[in-house]
């Protein structure tokens, strides 16, 4: 792009984060899609409709991008990975559940897409994307909370004084009797409850309607695996005295019929994993009790594991479609 009577190429963090973004937006344009040929609520479907519309301009801008950098458009998702003639797979109040947790997790993606941009309009694009997703975001707890079907994070007792740490006990112990949880370590554990509700509630409505064995087969463990955790954490706050937020499972209906193709069911459980993943090591690097931080490791492992799975199931599929890559020196340098 020219600027200033200056040529100003993309870097490597600006290609990385339009390519990934822009499959990302495909996705959710097939998911929002979806979501508004079956929605009846109108709250739910004003909100839908606003996300919708933001996608739908956010593609125009990066096909815009792509022309004029001369870079290739990934193949990303398109109407024919998105069946309106099937049954309503989720309840209107399951909409907004995803809207809010679909927007937080895009609120920090395009953060990091901002902070490894340089060039000042692609900066601008992703905080205009930020900035849009933080509108769906409010809008959908405002809905949530007006429709009393979310629970605020508990009540502690509000600091009316100062005090500094005095004794290493403060950390705790791996096991026994520990010091109680504090506002940070209940804010994390609650993030990521929300964050495994929304993957298994997702994986169960797949894996009932997928039709291969072996994408069948990896969603069913990845339910399991999300139902574990979300056990673990509500552990943690009843442990605490402390409530948990309802389940979503029952929002997810009976229908075995798939709203979307396999490689996009794949494609969406690979970003829920990876959304779980960013969220468990922000929760490490926020927590100070021992026996917390260590059962969060453990999580990190497992879901780690889950995700390279899932990565070698997409490339046996042929659904992994190739990230742009760095110069082979070797390569070019061979006669």
């Amino acid at each position: 792009m020219n600027i200033d009577g200056r040529i100003v190429t993309l870097t490597s963090g600006e290609v990385g984060s339009l390519w990934s973004g822009y499959i990302g937006e495909t996705l959710l344009a097939c998911v929002m899609k979806s979501f508004l040929h079956n929605v009846e609520d109108r709250d739910a479907k004003k909100l839908l409709q606003l996300n919708n519309d933001y996608i739908q301009k956010r593609i125009e801008i990066y096909h815009h991008l792509f022309q004029t950098e001369g870079m290739k458009t990934p193949q990303g998702f398109g109407d024919q990975d998105v069946f309106l003639d099937a049954p309503k797979m989720f309840s209107d109040k399951f909409y907004l559940f995803y809207l809010k947790e679909m927007s937080r997790a895009s609120i920090i993606n395009y953060s990091n897409a901002l902070f490894a941009s340089h060039r000042r309009d692609i900066r601008m694009f992703m905080l205009k994307n930020m900035d849009e997703y933080v509108e769906v975001f409010n809008e959908a707890i405002e809905a949530l909370l007006e429709k009393g079907i979310v629970i605020r994070t508990p009540s502690i007792p509000i600091p009316t004084d100062i005090y500094f740490v005095e004794s290493k006990d403060f950390l705790g112990k791996f096991r026994g009797t520990q010091r109680p949880i504090s506002a940070q370590e209940i804010k994390e554990i609650y993030i990521n409850l929300d964050t495994n509700m929304l993957g298994k509630s997702i994986m169960i409505a797949f894996s009932q309607s997928a039709k291969s064995n072996d994408l069948r087969e990896y969603l069913v463990r990845g339910r399991k695996i999300a139902h574990k955790h979300i056990e673990l954490f509500i552990n943690m706050l009843t442990d605490e005295d402390l409530p948990s937020p309802q389940l979503w499972d029952p929002e997810v209906t009976e229908s075995r019929i798939a709203p979307f193709s396999e490689k996009l069911m794949h494609y969406h459980t690979g970003l829920a994993a990876a959304s779980g993943l960013a969220n468990y090591g922000t929760a490490v690097s926020q927590i100070a009790r021992k026996d917390i931080s260590l059962a969060f490791a453990r999580l990190i492992v497992e879901t780690g594991k889950f995700s390279l799975d899932g990565a070698n199931l997409s490339i046996k599929k042929g659904w992994l479609e190739q990230p742009p890559l760095a110069a082979n020196r070797d390569k070019l340098s061979d006669d």
